[in-house]
């Protein structure tokens, strides 16, 4: 049986399912949305998806590119309409007026009030100054001031670091033992933060996330609105020192910056520390286990690599489009937008799947193969436009590094177990983590 027919019969078995309208979607427009077509749900708790959600991205772009979910979201697969709908203004960032984080809340929930200082929630024109000065500080200091990548790598090694061997073997994880702890002493030495932080300020990076998906619960909500009083009260701590201190650090850089007069306000300098480091380590460090498994799972390439360095930085490239750690993102409709037939209407929930838009094969031949010399146009894994991610850049070449010194420091990694095991978190595509080992 084909992957399409597959789905084609799974989709018939769910028909007629119901599901929460989630946190950002209008009711009105989830009332009457089962699926009439052939294509299957798009239903990223579905532990099958989760596992590969892949199949499903084919089948709807071939079925239904403009998909109803059974939540009244609109999903869109399509690499053309995806890039497309990162630049079209019709399509909000600011939290849906259904959305617990939406700016009526700013005084009932710490959540709603971080949401609404942070760039990726704001809209034209209010987003181009705080994005101009974000911008500016981020891209100043890491081009003066950028942390030896290298020497954070090496210190994170997990053999050099005391891990337990036994029998000329050690055993570890590449996401929870190494990326991690390297990706977080990366953003604590940009923020200026004691690296012995690293672990208090993981735990609140956790929660921060939420703002970016549906409240999954009230009790989460609490817990989100408590984990960001404490990240800010640590992170507020950091900036009345800078402001008598000054540093050659990010948050004095954000501090110090202005452009024609224009300055970000306290309050908005601590939120955006949050959001990089959050966003500096929640998606990097996953990024660098999944490249490590893909390239275990790939060995002759592993070995191109080795003999030719030069490579590694489309090796990265690949990795990014070929499991994109962010999946998909919202949007919101800001008035009734018509797309191959379709009408989104006002104030619907959109998904943006960047991950379907990454394997589209009208623009990459046979895009379910993993090659690192592959050739073609720019992945979205960044996303595109206005709402690009800042950090790209320093991105990819922090998990460069980071493949670089792992490989050169344990020729014989090898993985622990056949099968990959993903986090379901809607949005993302994340590994719980990558047991491995090394003979010594």
């Amino acid at each position: 049986m084909s992957a399409l027919s597959r789905f084609v019969t799974r989709a018939r078995q769910l028909f007629g399912a119901s599901l929460a309208v989630p946190d950002g979607c209008d009711p009105t427009v989830a009332q009457g949305s089962s699926v009439l077509s052939a294509a299957p749900r798009f239903d990223p708790t579905d532990p099958d998806f989760v596992a590969d959600p892949y199949p499903v991205f084919d089948a709807l772009r071939d079925l239904e590119p403009i998909h109803r979910s059974p939540t009244g979201a609109f999903v869109l697969v399509d690499h053309e309409d995806v890039s497309a709908a990162l630049a079209d203004r019709r399509f909000g960032n600011a939290p849906s007026r259904f959305a617990v984080v939406n700016e009526r809340n700013r005084g009932r929930y710490v959540c709603a009030d971080v949401a609404n200082n942070i760039i990726p929630f704001l809209d034209a024109p209010t987003h181009a100054m705080p994005r101009r000065l974000v911008g500016r500080s981020f891209g100043e200091l890491t081009r003066r001031n950028l942390p030896d990548l290298q020497e954070i790598a090496a210190h994170c090694l997990p053999v050099e670091s005391g891990s337990l061997r036994q029998n000329n073997q050690v055993a570890f994880d590449v996401l929870h033992d190494y990326a991690t702890p390297y990706s977080s002493a990366v953003l604590c030495d940009l923020l200026g933060l004691p690296r012995c932080d690293g672990e208090a300020l993981k735990s609140w990076s956790e929660f921060f996330f939420y703002l970016f998906a549906s409240m999954p619960s009230e009790a989460i909500r609490d817990q989100l609105d408590q984990a960001l009083e404490e990240f800010r009260a640590y992170i507020g701590l950091a900036v009345d020192q800078r402001r008598r201190e000054p540093r050659r650090d990010l948050i004095s850089a954000m501090l110090e910056m202005e452009i024609q007069g224009a300055k970000l306000t306290e309050a908005q300098v601590i939120d955006h520390c949050m959001l990089l480091f959050a966003d500096g380590v929640e998606n990097v460090d996953r990024c660098i286990a999944t490249s490590v498994a893909l390239l275990l799972e790939h060995t002759a390439q592993l070995d191109k690599l080795r003999r030719e360095p030069s490579g590694w930085r489309a090796a990265v490239e690949e990795c990014l489009r070929y499991e994109s750690p962010a999946q998909y993102i919202g949007r919101v409709a800001l008035e009734d937008v018509s797309l191959r037939g379709v009408t989104i209407p006002r104030d619907a929930a959109v998904l943006l799947v960047l991950g379907a838009a990454n394997r589209d094969p009208r623009l990459w031949a046979n895009p379910d193969q993993f090659d690192i010399t592959r050739k073609g146009p720019a992945h979205l894994a960044f996303g595109k436009g206005l709402h690009s991610c800042l950090g790209g850049p320093l991105v990819k070449l922090e998990v460069e590094i980071a493949l670089r010194v792992l490989f050169d420091a344990y020729p014989n990694l090898v993985l622990r177990e056949a099968e990959l095991q993903w986090t379901a978190r809607p949005g993302h595509r994340w590994l719980s983590g990558l047991p491995v080992r090394v003979w010594l």
